[in-house]
């Protein structure tokens, strides 16, 4: 009989941001982005709960609004600019496993700054943690369009050390002939509950990786626009 995997997703949406101001409920094409994350969540079939993680009551409300839970108030040590996902998260599973009892298999990031999403990715990315157990999480990644085999450390004297060494002169070849190389681009985490709450990591010792082919993170006004002109055209 096939195990039942209880999966939790989580979605961290604290209230600071400098480089698009309150970007987290930013009005795009008519709605909050954070309802944006909150909606995949719904839609995936394989989440059994969706929670938001915010340090704001206004943040909080709009996410109940769209269908979220918010058990809790992110308390404001986890909520700075320099907070790590690590604390973010270890505080979500603590609160719910001390205040309900609840432990899921699995968790699923989804962060609020990705209102473009392919609901069957989540879906995909869940399904590969039930059928490899070596595994400890997956993330999604993207072909880099700069690769480090041609990057350099700078010393104060100008001096320079390539980043990669596993291949002699590597930074002469042509690109075609060195290895391809993948960046994280953050768009959905899926990863077991115990390598949070035992592990002490967010990703453990294995980690897969799910290759998407598009990628819609909200940092700047620019991408901002690109984003709302690809919601409306799919509308």
């Amino acid at each position: 009989m096939e195990k039942k995997y209880e999966v939790l997703a989580v979605i961290p949406a604290r209230s600071g941001s400098k480089s698009v101001v309150d970007k987290n409920i930013r009005l795009i094409n008519g709605k909050p982005m954070l309802a944006y994350s909150i909606e995949h969540a719904l839609t995936a079939k394989s989440i059994d709960r969706v929670i938001v993680s915010t340090d704001s009551e206004k943040y909080a409300d709009i996410a109940r609004r769209y269908g979220a839970e918010v058990p809790f108030i992110r308390p404001a040590e986890y909520a700075t600019d320099t907070a790590l996902d690590l604390d973010v998260f270890r505080h979500a599973l603590s609160y719910l496993r001390d205040n309900e009892n609840y432990i899921p298999d699995l968790v699923v990031q989804l962060r609020p700054t990705y209102p473009i999403r392919k609901i069957q990715d989540i879906e995909n990315m869940i399904d590969y943690l039930k059928k490899h157990p070596e595994a400890d999480s997956i993330r999604c990644v993207a072909p880099a369009n700069e690769i480090p085999y041609k990057m350099w450390f700078m010393n104060e004297d100008n001096m320079l050390e390539p980043v990669m060494k596993d291949i002699p002169e590597c930074y002469n070849m042509p690109r075609q002939q060195l290895p391809k190389v993948y960046y994280q681009n953050a768009c959905i985490d899926v990863f077991r509950t115990d390598v949070v709450t035992e592990k002490n990591s967010m990703t453990g010792d294995v980690i897969a990786g799910y290759v998407m082919d598009e990628n819609f993170d909200i940092d700047t006004e620019e991408e901002f626009l690109k984003a709302s002109e690809r919601l409306l055209r799919d509308s």
